[in-house]
């Protein structure tokens, strides 16, 4: 039965990578039309679009009264997303370089978004208040930085206003497959980790966490490869925020979330900023994330897998 699993998440992800081609080119098109950088549309709209998986687990978690689900996915998607995800897209197109002067000053705004919410949780609980909070911390982030543009290099422009209708439509159309395709991703996900005898906890943090997290990977290649890079860490970026801030919040409030494995919560929180520290210093020392510094995220992430199952 493990097979059968494995087959269907694999048809899965032929989903997300449609649904991903079509969202980048209507990214593309809305980058040029509102005269915005790539960075602003790929942080605001590909880091909203590419965590609706994390908001489906959250929100489907919560009414289901299992909102820690949405907890370890949260962090566990964070670090796929900082080792793994921008790993592999390093690795691939040989490594990235940082272009925007402003991408180093939302590096330790998003370090800050992603240590509030551990810091909300070390009481063993992130009540619906604390959720009202993370909303209204991610909300308001967006708008400065949608408000910076004057900040950012590379706006594009030409874009046919008749075009718009069409591109709204395949970015909803491409919207719509990602979260179809994370869906079975993630139901099939727990039947295999029920299957496996694995805990609800870690299901979220490494299972799910894979599941949802394919969209950032298949956005970071589709991006590279149509010569869109400064693209990628705003959109990695952008779902840290997302994650950490408007999908916990979510969660929250309609079931505030109790963590009563605190060993786990720590070794995942620390494994989280370690993870980000490696992002900073390879990010900031050069400007650019070599293909080597890639193959360093990976081996740590391999880390992170073995030591959560050593943790009780």
């Amino acid at each position: 039965m493990a097979f059968v699993y494995i087959a269907i998440i694999i048809l899965a992800s032929v989903l997300l990578v449609k649904g991903t081609h079509w969202a980048i080119k209507a990214l593309n098109y809305l980058a040029e039309y509102l005269r915005v950088p790539e960075f602003v549309v790929a942080f605001i709209l590909a880091g909203l679009a590419t965590s609706f998986p994390e908001f489906f687990v959250g929100i489907s978690s919560a009414l289901n009264k299992t909102p820690i689900l949405s907890f370890s996915n949260v962090f566990g998607s964070n670090i796929a997303n900082l080792t793994l995800i921008l790993g592999l897209t390093v690795i691939l197109i040989k490594g990235l370089r940082l272009e925007s002067k402003i991408i180093t000053r939302n590096i330790f705004y998003t370090l800050i978004l992603i240590i509030y919410p551990i810091l909300l949780a070390s009481d063993g609980l992130i009540s619906r208040i604390d959720g009202v909070a993370l909303i209204t911390i991610f909300v308001l982030y967006n708008l400065i930085l949608f408000f910076q543009n004057k900040d950012f290099d590379k706006i594009a422009g030409g874009a046919r206003r008749k075009d718009l209708i069409k591109n709204l439509f395949l970015f909803a159309l491409g919207v719509s497959l990602l979260l179809i395709g994370a869906e079975i991703i993630v139901r099939v996900s727990i039947h295999l980790a029920i299957e496996l005898n694995i805990s609800l906890f870690l299901i979220g943090l490494l299972l799910v966490a894979i599941g949802t997290s394919l969209p950032e990977l298949i956005f970071g290649l589709k991006a590279a490869k149509e010569k869109h890079r400064g693209m990628i860490i705003g959109n990695i970026l952008g779902s840290l925020t997302t994650n950490s801030t408007a999908v916990l919040g979510v969660t929250a409030i309609i079931s505030p979330i109790m963590i009563g494995n605190i060993s786990l919560l720590t070794s995942s929180s620390i494994f989280l900023l370690i993870a980000y520290f490696l992002f900073m210093v390879f990010a900031l020392t050069k400007k650019r994330i070599s293909w080597k510094e890639g193959l360093i995220l990976l081996f740590f992430y391999i880390i992170f897998i073995i030591s959560q199952f050593m943790v009780k």
